[in-house]
């Protein structure tokens, strides 16, 4: 490998292996560092002082990204005891807005559920603008809209390298959808921005199908466990998850994350106005999950 060459601008050799794999156009394929990237990139091309719809809990950069160059972000809450998507509410939001760009999360970060297809579907043929369904966790879901990109040219699907992959600390994501809009985004991304490092090992993972596949499989089988292990605490309220973390809530949600960091564990306290009193939990190694349990239970939280 010549490190001392700059890579193509676009990295156009991994845009075709996603491509190959995905069984998609490699012209429908971009590459960038990081879904957050694609984010700010999706804003930047397709929506300058104008209005963007998404739901509330959801992942937070929708929000902070959104919000540039003097958009109006307009949210709707997901059903308060489930999580679940509340469609004729946002399909009549969708009427009334008409946003340039609907951000979904699917599965959905921080509650870690999954929306209908039909939901999705509905919103995705209603949209004047384009339909952002970020995938980030669809390994561990088997659930995902790809199968969509050659009939809706408004849709957009995320990915990354991160989650599945193992890969956050190398910066990687990608976006496909209709080479004509993603010909559009491109134009706002700066070439160059991934370095050959990156590409290199993504290139390398992506051969590596057997590997990926039971890394994710043993990762879903820690969750359950986790899961299972928490609803045996009944002061807490556990959500079930297609991810690789599991939400709950817990009156004593302060206590619970400062003595959990007492014993050297670390979650995530993702409290707000529409998530009171909620932590989520990654999805660790045998090791670690029943650690955390342990602890859990010794406390009887």
């Amino acid at each position: 490998m010549s490190w001392n060459r700059y890579p193509t601008p676009f990295c156009d050799s991994l845009s075709e292996k996603i491509a190959q794999k995905e069984g998609w156009k490699k012209e429908g394929v971009l590459v960038a560092g990081g879904s957050n990237v694609l984010i700010q990139s999706l804003v930047v091309a397709a929506a300058v002082h104008g209005k963007i719809l998404t739901v509330k809990p959801s992942f937070s950069l929708y929000q902070i990204e959104g919000s540039l160059l003097g958009n109006r972000m307009e949210t709707i809450s997901l059903n308060k005891e489930d999580f679940s998507f509340p469609r004729d509410q946002f399909l009549k939001k969708l009427k009334s807005v008409t946003p340039q760009i609907v951000f979904l999360a699917n599965p959905n970060a921080p509650t870690g559920n999954i929306f209908g297809e039909e939901d999705l579907l509905d919103v995705v043929k209603s949209a004047k603008g384009l339909v952002v369904v970020d995938e980030a966790y669809y390994p561990y879901s088997g659930f995902t809209l790809a199968p969509y990109l050659w009939k809706f040219p408004n849709l957009v699907l995320l990915r990354t390298f991160s989650k599945a992959f193992s890969l956050g600390g190398v910066r990687l994501g990608y976006l496909m959808g209709q080479p004509e809009v993603v010909s559009e985004i491109k134009k706002v991304i700066l070439p160059f921005s991934v370095g050959l490092f990156s590409q290199v090992v993504a290139d390398v993972v992506l051969e590596e199908d057997i590997y990926v596949q039971a890394v994710v499989n043993e990762a879903i089988e820690e969750r359950e466990f986790l899961y299972l292990g928490l609803k045996e605490l009944k002061k807490l309220k556990v959500y079930p998850s297609k991810t690789n973390f599991i939400l709950f809530q817990s009156s004593q949600s302060k206590r619970i994350f400062n003595e959990l960091v007492k014993e050297g564990i670390l979650i995530r306290d993702v409290s707000s106005q529409d998530l009171p009193h909620a932590l989520r939990v990654t999805v660790g190694t045998q090791e670690e999950n029943r650690q955390f349990l342990e602890v859990m239970q010794r406390f009887q939280f």
